[in-house]
């Protein structure tokens, strides 16, 4: 699909249901870190799967502020002309839905944000800065991407880590520069912005450093607030039953079969 003459990745899995799932993939992924939810969200309606800009299949863009990347998001229901809209976003993608919800309004019905950046803590702020750092050097190569896909993950078969780490050595350097710095300055001044997302939300928590569950629950106490074990970052591969038992659950409870 052409976004302002940047050719994105977009692909549309019909389901069963009515409802349109968007799913956002996190930084320096792909759109196949949703891999084991397809056939459990195809239940509801139909699949629009993506890669963000300078991720996959997608071309790069020149700025990768928040508000940047969510616009793209907009811009891709418009064009499909989604209607019964429900965002999926892990990671730094359930910001960039958060940032859709807030600022683009088209008809997002549901959210489900899974383990969002939001109100970070000093120590993970630092991690994220040595991630740019390391960007810059020619050490980001394979073998630190596989030291680096090993320690995200705490359990998940050899399949789980092929997946994180071809994504991952083919990022865009550059792009996961900026969309880590696009992270840092979004989550400066995101105290206070959640309130006023009224649609019903699904917020899964794993690794209490990226989200810290009282925070969230201060911020946002319209929220439905569940948490994954046995998973420290990317809760979609890692343990997709858990994922996928929570979302089934908030779907039902909120959609009219």
């Amino acid at each position: 699909m052409n976004i302002d003459g940047t050719e994105i990745f977009v692909e549309r899995l019909s389901g069963n249901g009515n409802l349109n799932f968007v799913l956002i993939h996190n930084a320096g992924s792909d759109h196949r870190f949703f891999t084991h939810q397809l056939g459990m969200l195809r239940k509801f309606g139909d699949v629009i799967q993506l890669d963000l800009p300078g991720s996959g299949k997608s071309d790069p863009i020149s700025s990768y502020k928040m508000r940047d990347l969510s616009s793209i998001i907009a811009m891709i229901c418009r064009k499909l002309s989604l209607k019964n809209i429900c965002l999926i976003g892990l990671n730094n993608g359930a910001n960039i839905a958060i940032d859709t919800v807030l600022n683009h309004a088209p008809a997002i019905e549901k959210l489900v944000l899974i383990d969002p950046p939001i109100f970070m803590d000093k120590s993970f702020v630092s991690e994220i800065n040595s991630y740019i750092e390391s960007l810059e050097k020619a050490e980001f190569n394979h073998q630190y991407v596989a030291s680096l896909v090993d320690a995200l993950f705490l359990n998940t078969d050899s399949s789980n880590k092929e997946i994180a780490a071809s994504a991952f050595n083919g990022v865009n350097k550059k792009s996961l520069q900026e969309i880590f710095r696009g992270l840092l300055e979004w989550d400066a001044k995101s105290a206070g912005i959640l309130k006023n997302i009224a649609c019903p939300t699904l917020c899964i928590l794993t690794d209490e450093h990226h989200c810290s569950y009282e925070k969230m629950r201060r911020e946002a106490p319209q929220f439905e607030i569940g948490k994954v074990v046995g998973s420290k970052c990317w809760a979609t591969l890692e343990v997709p039953e858990q994922v996928n038992a929570m979302i089934a659950r908030f779907l039902k409870i909120h959609t009219e079969l």
